[in-house]
């Protein structure tokens, strides 16, 4: 059985396939395929020509003598509605047709996969999670069992269900202890405890990140997401510190200066109004908002809270 490409990416899959399928046909031009094979290279020449809705059908209903290939050619009438003709509904009905069908078959756990992709990307999150928790179910330790795992966690989060995202991905570490994914299901823990509100929960998971994977590409987004915690949690100057460090080495540190320019108002804010800042003073409050740039609609009166900055 031909290994089937990677789910992971729905375009990246579709170029494999598509290059199998060349190899495939060079091979039968040179060696003499046999004739049985020709509704399958027929497909594909109506694919070569973007003759996308004949290609989807013909591979689709490829005959019984060809039995072989019809689970690869369900998952590629699939990604010939998705990919190339832009139809999710007929992709997902493919796919769902596909896992269903061919359950049993490399192909068919693919379109499981796959079918969990599209529905996350169509934001039919309770959908995705039964996908990807039902190709877990079949395959316990099939290639993409790690990325169910992860992406049904993210399913999760985005229903605003926190606690269960962090069991899926509690589990992905627990089944996959050496995954590669490890960072990056560290920085979904972490930030599932920032959107349910437990800033001091988060700053524990964002610091043990940032110590476990130091020289990951997660840890610039871990180190913002800290800074975050500890400004929400009013831990101004500590969370000043952890800005400031991160402006060199964040992708973008435009968006790292102005959390800097934030936080620095928000403690001169503060310090003016524990040392008694009066209504006599208002004039001066206003012209120090002036000099640090504030704007005067909705942050008008010093020692009063910011409006939250992106």
């Amino acid at each position: 059985m031909t290994t089937p490409p990677r789910a992971g990416s729905a375009a990246q899959s579709l170029v494999t396939a598509t290059a199998l399928l060349l190899v495939l046909l060079v091979f039968s031009v040179s060696c003499g395929a046999p004739a049985s094979e020709a509704p399958v290279r027929h497909a594909e020449r109506l694919a070569e020509a973007e003759r996308w809705e004949e290609a989807a059908d013909a591979f689709r209903n490829l005959p019984d003598q060809v039995a072989s290939w019809r689970p690869f050619g369900s998952w590629r009438a699939a990604s010939i509605y998705r990919d190339e003709l832009k139809d999710q509904v007929r992709a997902e009905e493919a796919l769902a047709d596909c896992s269903k069908r061919w359950a049993s078959n490399d192909w068919g756990y693919v379109c499981r996969v796959e079918l969990g992709h599209l529905r996350a990307l169509r934001e039919n999150h309770r959908g995705a999670i039964d996908a990807f928790r039902g190709a877990v179910e079949l395959r316990p330790r099939g290639t993409y069992a790690e990325t169910c795992l992860l992406e049904s966690g993210r399913a999760y989060l985005a229903l605003d269900e926190p606690a269960q995202a962090r069991m899926e991905w509690q589990e992905l570490l627990q089944a996959f202890p050496s995954t590669p994914l490890a960072a990056t299901v560290a920085l979904e823990l972490a930030r599932s405890y920032d959107i349910e509100g437990k800033q001091r929960g988060a700053v524990d998971a964002y610091r043990a990140l940032v110590q476990r994977f130091e020289g990951h590409s997660v840890v610039p987004e871990a180190q913002f997401g800290l800074g975050e915690s500890l400004e929400q949690l009013g831990e101004l100057e500590e969370a000043l510190g952890v800005f400031r460090l991160l402006v060199e080495n964040h992708p973008n540190p435009a968006a790292v200066k102005v959390k800097v320019q934030a936080v620095e108002r928000r403690i001169a804010r503060r310090n003016m109004k524990q040392s008694g800042l009066g209504g006599s003073d208002r004039s001066h409050a206003a012209q120090w908002d002036a000099d640090q740039g504030v704007a005067p609609v909705g942050d008008q009166a010093v020692g009063e809270p910011m409006e939250d900055i992106d």
